[in-house]
């Protein structure tokens, strides 16, 4: 074709004149033509909108030096340009994606093809380049792989919840059950972990599993491990306000060293001082009933900062963990109960049975109304510990119970009134030292301790009743021999009694200080047994109300 060719030769491939004006004015792909030296000879309107210039701004320029960028802004090499390679070589070039600058600033995403094109009909050649827009294909893109990304960070969360409920059943030993727990959170949500259990007297604190990352696996430090000292009722530490039954926390780094630094004890401090750790949470191994401990995750500068989404799903990880540690805890108090039991009512039954089986062997021999009255105080202790064991049960089952606001130091008084003969009780009670309460349950709790005392005190027993750190505090001391301190836990557990108990009644049930202590943690208190310049002391808590009696 030659430049004298008319529209009538045009008009022989289908051409007109406002086809032509169509394809020039409104193709929607933009178009520029370079000439043999790689400069712009023309340009389309829709490149001007496109690319944000207008035609002037193009023509006669370099188009890769103007347009080719990397996706990050940068320039291109000249030599690692497939269009310029296209322009030289004289062949078709197509790129799936490429970035152009725009006059406004800022990159398009377009996709490219180049073709030569023989310009003037002698040896001069240049390049035809169509691009389009791939701005809404690559925001389409970035949308689904923006979904892509939560559906796989959801798919891995509910595999790591499936991975933990199966951890956690796979053992009921709950030490062992807590280490195969930080293992699997190790690396996957942490760079190391801990976890730590209140004592079953909800004071002391033991510290049942370190692990730390070491390359893609996670390393037990034992050398951590073991009892730690008690926090101080009035501490303000991160780990002991979860402990006390607050929220699980998040520390960022802007607020870590103050925060744990300065509250943390010089123990629960270390692994902080020697891993380091960048972002923290501390969760509550929670039950609907009570707090068991905590567990407590860290990150390195390394790791990304922990958020409220990683807070949300460790505090559900803390939460199957608190479940699992009690369902354990309740198998074992099982076992043990069912084992203690048939033998508290065993040995009773024994007896009932050999003088039942005497009276009928040797009816000439025995006194039927002996042998009736042993059975009926036989029966009569029977009674007693069956409505204890009822009495127990319905604690630690968590039923609903009507409470109501209730002064301690009145209640105490009134008992102390009641009591008629032996050691006499000395009350010191403070004024409002008002708890929300079941007034029949408290009474069981302070009648049990003020027989208790009595039974072992020499010439006196001391209840003091005050308000303490925001607790009500019942403190119930004898003068006698007092209790060992490596029996001091042990006298709170089912049917145990110690040799001098046994001694001065000897047909108690050995449930008077566990349904005590049930009671007292129904009333998200605690009963304990402190030190004393003499005999036992006992050591009621429970939490202070503003509402009066």
């Amino acid at each position: 074709m030659t430049a004298s060719d008319g529209l009538e030769y045009w008009a022989g491939y289908g051409f007109s004149e406002e086809l032509v004006k169509a394809l020039f004015q409104g193709l929607r792909v933009g178009l520029y033509v370079v000439d043999h030296m790689g400069k712009i000879l023309l340009v389309n309107p829709y490149a001007e909108r496109l690319l944000d210039r207008p035609a002037r701004q193009l023509i006669g320029v370099d188009p890769h030096d103007l347009l080719h960028r990397n996706a990050d802004g940068s320039s291109i090499p000249r030599e690692d340009c497939q269009i310029l390679a296209a322009f030289a070589e004289g062949v078709y070039v197509r790129s799936e994606e490429a970035w152009f600058t725009r006059g406004s600033g800022g990159l398009v995403p377009v996709g490219v093809m180049a073709a030569p094109l023989p310009l003037g009909g002698g040896k001069d050649t240049g390049s035809v380049v169509l691009f389009y827009d791939l701005s809404r294909h690559k925001a389409v893109e970035h949308e689904q792989a923006a979904a892509l990304a939560v559906l796989e960070k959801l798919t891995d969360r509910l595999s790591l919840m499936a991975e933990t409920s199966i951890v956690l059943a796979s053992t009921l030993k709950v030490d062992e059950a807590l280490r195969r727990l930080s293992r699997l959170v190790v690396p996957r949500l942490a760079d190391w972990a801990m976890i730590d259990l209140l004592g079953s007297s909800g004071d002391g604190v033991d510290r049942v599993a370190v692990v730390v990352k070491r390359g893609r696996d996670g390393v037990e430090c034992k050398q951590w491990e073991g009892p730690l000292p008690a926090f101080p009722e009035t501490s303000r530490a991160p780990m002991a306000r979860v402990l006390r039954g607050g929220p699980a926390v998040l520390f960022g780094p802007e607020d870590l060293a103050g925060r744990i630094d300065q509250d943390e004890g010089g123990v629960q401090r270390r692994p902080y001082e020697e891993l380091g750790a960048h972002s923290v949470i501390i969760a509550p191994l929670r039950t609907p009933r009570r707090v068991l401990g905590v567990l407590t995750l860290a990150r390195y500068e390394t790791s990304p900062v922990y958020d409220s989404a990683d807070l949300s799903l460790i505090g559900d990880i803390a939460s199957r963990a608190g479940l699992a540690v009690d369902n354990a805890d309740m198998f074992e108090e099982q076992r043990r109960f069912a084992s203690s039991t048939s033998h508290e009512l065993r040995t009773p039954l024994a007896g009932l049975r050999a003088r039942l089986e005497e009276a009928v062997l040797y009816p000439a021999d025995i006194d039927p109304h002996e042998t009736i009255r042993k059975a009926l105080a036989v029966t009569d202790r029977l009674e007693t510990i069956v409505d204890d064991l009822l009495v127990s049960a319905r604690l630690r089952a968590g039923g609903p119970v009507a409470h109501e606001p209730i002064d301690v130091g009145v209640l105490v008084v009134k008992e102390v009134t009641a009591m008629v003969g032996g050691v006499p009780v000395h009350v010191d009670a403070g004024r409002d030292v008002n708890v929300l309460g079941n007034r029949i349950q408290l009474i069981r709790v302070i009648d049990n301790l003020l027989v208790n005392a009595r039974r072992h005190a020499e010439k006196r027993v001391e209840v003091t009743v005050g308000r303490v750190d925001g607790s009500a505090v019942v403190t119930v001391c004898d003068d006698g021999a007092g209790i060992a301190p490596q029996d001091r836990e042990c006298v709170f557990e089912r049917f145990v009694r110690l040799e001098e108990g046994r001694r001065r009644e000897p047909g108690g049930s050995g449930l008077g200080l566990a349904i005590s202590r049930d009671i007292a943690r129904a009333h998200s208190g605690t009963l304990t047994i402190e030190n004393s310049l003499c005999g036992a002391r006992f050591v009621l808590r429970l939490p202070l109300t503003d509402r009066r009696p």
